[in-house]
């Protein structure tokens, strides 16, 4: 298969298919022969202009219709989606009542949700940044963080979203 119809598939590749074809390339345009290398390049070249043109048409949709398509694209683990529960069920707690409500330790809850936040981040949207070096608040993509009493509580079109995927707070929570 020439490296253009290659290309020409990579639409149609999960994300997981398209960062094992971005490894492969990388490794062959370090050390591949040259037509190799200019075929890697090219692929290259090819991924990151289709991921720039999903990024950007993904920034338009509504912010409900983004956490969906992320989350179907993604779909939570069993571990991931612990996180989002029991933000939905205790809003407006800090990171250490949502851990201890996970019967997980200190402040764990925040590192797993920021995580599973970060790794959905190009199918979301940027986490904030507090200063030029800082790496991004992930946590803040999904949840609002009030530094008051330094808890979290879900966005209100996040809620929704979550709904339609099946995730729902607890009758009463």
């Amino acid at each position: 298969m020439s490296i253009d119809q290659i290309i020409e598939t990579l639409p149609e590749k999960s994300a997981e298919d398209r960062a094992r074809m971005r490894r492969n390339a990388e490794d062959k345009k370090q050390s591949g022969p040259p037509k190799l290398r200019a075929d890697a390049e090219k692929l290259l070249d090819a991924l990151d202009s289709l991921e720039a043109q999903e990024r950007d048409a993904v920034r338009t949709m509504p912010v409900a219709e983004r956490v969906v398509q992320a989350f179907t694209k993604r779909p939570p683990s069993a571990t991931e989606e612990k996180p989002l529960r029991v933000l939905l069920d205790n809003p407006g707690s800090t990171s250490t009542a949502l851990s201890q409500a996970l019967g997980w330790g200190a402040q764990s809850w925040h590192l797993h949700f920021g995580t599973m936040c970060q790794n959905r981040e190009a199918d979301l949207w940027p986490a904030e940044k507090f200063a030029k070096e800082d790496k991004g608040f992930f946590s803040g993509i999904l949840a609002e963080f009030n530094p008051d009493g330094a808890t979290f509580t879900m966005k209100p079109e996040v809620v929704g979203a979550l709904a339609k995927l099946g995730i729902h707070a607890k009758a009463g929570a």
